[in-house]
């Protein structure tokens, strides 16, 4: 079992921010939710555009929240605009039954700003680079990137080239010459793909988009990748899906975000069901059930250890339907 992260002063919770979220916010309001003395959730906003929904909806994510941090981190804003911006969101927070711990506020999260504790006497101290912190390091140790700003998160999304005809051509071949073994196949496939932090090329990309939009047991049964490696997976699926178009690249991203939804990277899911909205926009015949329910989901707050269990379904379903033997779910996958 891994070793709880202590963080130990203000500086450190502040530049373990960017790993927390998964990118450097800036222009922002970030709340920090503890839950007795461990962190319950965060959650971000943009400066200037804090209300009563949002914050109410960042309070319910949990229902063990004891108390909050109020961290604002803003360049060039008078100190006026950002002790206004504190008063105001804490106001909200109170009004909310919130118990503030602290408000604080930094003009950057890059190492070696200042903060200002925007409650107490204007103490200041220091914001260590976020590389150097205990959590920095555990992220980059378990394999997940944190992203510059949210526009680099956001271009993880998008479409950077395309399966050919001949691959969509051979694969729509390999169903008809396999039968109920195709499934099985590329489900295994995907599964060794992650395990060995393999790049999917345009071939499997073309295959996985044709069982994803034709066959959603076998769609369910991926999400059980999730239970080998859900930073892993989220990669995969998101390398898939830059390759495909219309409702393939849907069902792709949908998935992506969902391998990102449980490894506790909100803004990740949120960007991969945001493009996978843009797709299904234009193509409105494509099948958005399972992306709406994802979106509420996570627009509510819903603690991703209650979609976790959608995981444990899969490995069930891969097992029992496809005969592929993925590792046994347990704790909050089940």
């Amino acid at each position: 079992m891994t070793e709880p992260i202590k963080i130990d002063n203000t500086g450190e919770m502040i530049a373990a921010i960017p790993a927390m979220l998964g990118f450097v916010p800036s222009q922002s309001v970030v709340l920090v939710f503890l839950a007795g003395n461990r962190l319950s959730h965060i959650a971000r906003m943009d400066f200037g555009d804090v209300d009563h929904p949002l914050v109410t909806a960042a309070i319910n994510r949990s229902n063990d929240t004891e108390g909050v941090y109020v961290i604002v981190v803003a360049e060039n804003r008078t100190f006026h605009e950002v002790l206004d911006e504190s008063e105001r969101v804490i106001a909200m927070l109170l009004g909310a039954g919130a118990d503030v711990r602290g408000s604080f506020y930094t003009p950057s999260i890059r190492g070696g700003e200042t903060w200002t504790d925007m409650r107490g006497l204007f103490e200041t101290g220091t914001v260590p680079h976020p590389a150097t912190t205990q959590v920095g390091a555990a992220t980059v140790l378990n394999g997940r990137t944190i992203a510059r700003d949210r526009s680099e998160l956001t271009a993880r999304y998008r479409r950077k080239d395309s399966v050919t005809v001949t691959d969509r051509r051979r694969a729509r071949a390999a169903k008809e010459t396999m039968g109920e073994e195709f499934a099985s196949s590329i489900i295994r496939e995907l599964a060794e793909l992650v395990s060995t932090r393999t790049t999917p090329d345009a071939a499997l990309a073309a295959r996985v988009g044709l069982l994803l939009t034709t066959d959603i047991h076998a769609r369910d049964a991926i999400l059980g990748l999730a239970v080998i490696d859900p930073n892993v997976a989220s990669e995969t699926m998101e390398a898939i899906a830059s390759k495909l178009r219309t409702r393939e690249r849907v069902a792709a991203l949908t998935v992506a975000g969902f391998f990102a939804y449980v490894n506790f990277q909100g803004p990740a899911a949120g960007s991969a069901f945001t493009a996978a909205r843009q797709e299904a926009t234009q193509h409105p015949l494509c099948d958005t059930r399972m992306l709406g329910l994802l979106e509420q989901a996570l627009t509510a707050g819903l603690h991703p250890t209650m979609i976790r269990k959608l995981a444990g379904t899969g490995v069930r379903i891969a097992r029992e339907k496809f005969r592929v033997e993925l590792p046994a779910p347990s704790g909050d996958w089940t």
